[in-house]
């Protein structure tokens, strides 16, 4: 899946653009991050774009400092790369600055992905777009130095949830393996992923949980929240990252919910399951993502849209995944 010769391409195109999905994550960032690094190497012109803030715990990452939420076009020709985005609509309003580039390029882990790009390269047996991002690097020759080595390592262990999900592979490892071999710290990078948190983030999940509610089987357990509450506590949208897991990780829970309702009406909702495909239940409300981690936004009343989606939940409970 990584069989692209990336040395032709930068042979003919010299600004490079990089995109990634809204709300971004460890993988998002990290691929993105390394990617750019390695091309800035060859001396290219590169520039770096999501539509959203990048969360603060990412802000330990080399070169984080330099993403965009707007587009502009530098030069008439230009390469784009789209990253750990499984459909245009997840890069919001830059995806119209696609239209403006020559050639785009999808690079994806998502199952789900709708192969959008003038070449798709989307491998769903990798645990992360870093892994895809990594094996594309090494095949081409490009450095892989410790700082790209650290971006790359941010975005497998974010993905894997520190290795412990079931997407971590011996491939996995052995990518691992490679970066830290490179001088990356893991140590280092656990505690400030997975181990620190600002004193609002803890108060929003002592609130969440006090949402906290099973079904009559005691098989989904889902916890909601509202922006005017998240603003009550200081808190930003990118603090509540993970929180889902607490649902789900319940003994005998198959499927855990997490409903933020905004107020433009939309309810961003995640879903993490041990048995059920959630990226199928994601896919019937417009969403997307993994088999056992989802998600989706839904316009409609908060009470209409938890009722909608705890049904296809309980559908979907006769369609385990093995």
């Amino acid at each position: 899946m990584t069989g692209l010769n990336l040395r032709l391409l930068l042979d003919k195109y010299n600004n490079i653009y990089i995109f990634t999905h809204l709300r971004p994550d460890g993988d998002a960032i990290g691929s993105s991050l390394a990617l750019g690094n390695a091309l800035r190497h060859e001396s290219k012109n590169v520039r770096l774009f999501c539509s959203d803030e990048i969360p603060s715990k990412y802000s330990f990452l080399p070169g984080v400092e330099v993403f965009q939420d707007y587009f502009e076009l530098e030069e008439e020709e230009g390469l784009a790369f789209v990253l750990d985005c499984s459909d245009l609509k997840r890069l919001a309003h830059l995806k119209d600055g696609l239209k403006e580039l020559n050639m785009v390029i999808n690079i994806d882990h998502h199952i789900t992905n709708e192969k959008f790009g003038d070449i798709n390269i989307i491998d769903s047996s990798a645990a992360s777009t870093g892994e895809i991002i990594y094996k594309l690097l090494q095949t081409n020759n490009l450095e892989i130095n410790k700082e790209i080595s650290l971006c790359l390592y941010v975005a497998i262990s974010s993905d894997t949830g520190s290795f412990k999900y079931e997407n971590t592979m011996p491939k996995t490892m052995e990518i691992a393996g490679k970066l830290l071999e490179n001088g990356v710290n893991p140590s280092y990078v656990s505690q400030i992923i997975f181990d620190e948190y600002p004193l609002s983030t803890i108060s929003i999940l002592s609130y969440l949980l006090s949402t906290l509610q099973l079904d009559e089987t005691g098989k989904i357990a889902w916890m909601q929240l509202t922006e005017k509450v998240l603003r009550e506590y200081g808190a930003k949208p990118d603090q509540l990252d993970g929180f889902v897991n607490y649902a789900k990780n319940i003994i005998g829970v198959e499927v855990g919910v997490f409903f933020y309702h905004t107020e433009d009406g939309e309810t961003k909702t995640g879903l993490r399951s041990k048995s059920v495909d959630v990226a199928a239940i994601a896919h019937k409300f417009g969403g997307g993502g993994h088999i056992r981690a989802a998600g989706c936004s839904i316009s409609g009343k908060p009470d209409d849209v938890v009722k909608m989606v705890l049904e296809a939940i309980k559908n979907g409970l006769n369609e385990k995944v093995v």
